[in-house]
């Protein structure tokens, strides 16, 4: 199979990243059927998609009927069977759990055409493990998005122990068409690649915070206004480049000794989760977030995230 024989798309689970993933390929021209266990579920989502879809015309990402031919690519049904019935390419995007990702990818094997590829968008789980009980071993692949997914541009292909070359290769170039910046992992480590760099950061930033050096405001806002100002253009090894390798080796020489080696979670998160202070699902973590205030910032977040993928990706090659 080759990317212009892919028509048909099916997303397993409508949730936190699933009606975004559907979302994005429907725009992307591609017919999507999207499985839940409920309808409810399934209405939500869309209702999600449709209001997802306003923001995009808004911010000028796309356009009126370039949105209502995606609603009109979008079928949905709780069926998985039916939902996978001719299709082409899966995306698995259900609850991070073990036995539950290993029965669903043996009831894809068994309903899906034999030529379809099946991706899991899990965030951490093995997938040789996840598919080690079906058949086409060579035809499942790691498909990571990243939170919210229809606006995030990076997807990261991780490579099982039995997935083929081709099966990378086709994910690669599918995700490419719907305007997506895929990067190839080539082993199954923890964290991927992008999560491996994210917790070294958030090791860091705890340390901090538990010896003391600045406030949680202060943390995050040096992040922000400095290095993580620059990182939408140029990355950690450009940034050494323009700054110079040898400036660099000279700092590493000193400040490695000094970093956090940490191998396991400082108390202080410890406490945060045994005080039941989650975050925004809570209305508490390092943050307060009472009455509206998380929405209010998601909605500033996701704002700020349309304007950089407009300005640094929508069009761009």
């Amino acid at each position: 199979m080759n990317i212009s024989q892919v028509k048909k798309i099916a997303i397993i689970g409508s949730g936190i990243m699933g009606h975004g993933i559907a979302q994005t390929f429907a725009l992307g021209g591609y017919e999507v059927f999207i499985n839940d266990i409920t309808r409810d579920v399934l209405d939500k989502a869309l209702r999600q998609v449709r209001k997802n879809l306003d923001i995009f015309i808004e911010f000028g990402i796309t356009t009126d009927e370039a949105a209502k031919n995606a609603l009109a690519n979008i079928k949905a049904s709780t069926s998985l069977k039916d939902t996978v019935k001719g299709v082409d390419f899966v995306a698995e995007a259900i609850p991070e759990i073990m036995d539950l990702k290993k029965r669903v990818f043996r009831d894809l094997d068994s309903y899906c055409p034999s030529h379809a590829l099946i991706a899991s968008n899990t965030s951490g789980l093995r997938i040789t493990e996840i598919a080690s009980e079906i058949k086409r071993q060579d035809k499942v692949v790691i498909a990571h998005w990243w939170n919210p997914p229809h606006i995030i541009p990076l997807v990261e292909i991780v490579k099982g122990r039995h997935t083929s070359n081709e099966t990378v290769d086709l994910t690669y170039q599918l995700l490419l068409s719907i305007g997506k910046k895929p990067v190839r992992i080539s082993k199954e480590v923890p964290g991927f690649l992008g999560n491996r760099m994210q917790f070294a950061l958030y090791r860091e930033a705890l340390a901090c915070l538990r010896e003391g050096l600045a406030t949680a405001e202060d943390i995050d806002l040096a992040v922000k206004a400095s290095f993580g100002f620059r990182l939408p253009t140029i990355g950690p090894l450009e940034t050494s480049d323009f700054g110079g390798l040898d400036t660099f080796l000279n700092i590493s020489e000193y400040l490695f000794k000094e970093i956090d080696r940490s191998t396991e979670p400082p108390e202080l998160l410890r406490e945060k989760v045994r005080a039941g202070k989650l975050g925004v699902k809570t209305g508490e973590g390092f943050y307060s977030y009472p009455g509206e205030k998380a929405q209010e910032k998601i909605k500033k977040r996701d704002r700020q995230f349309l304007e950089r993928l407009k300005l640094l990706y929508v069009g761009k090659a």
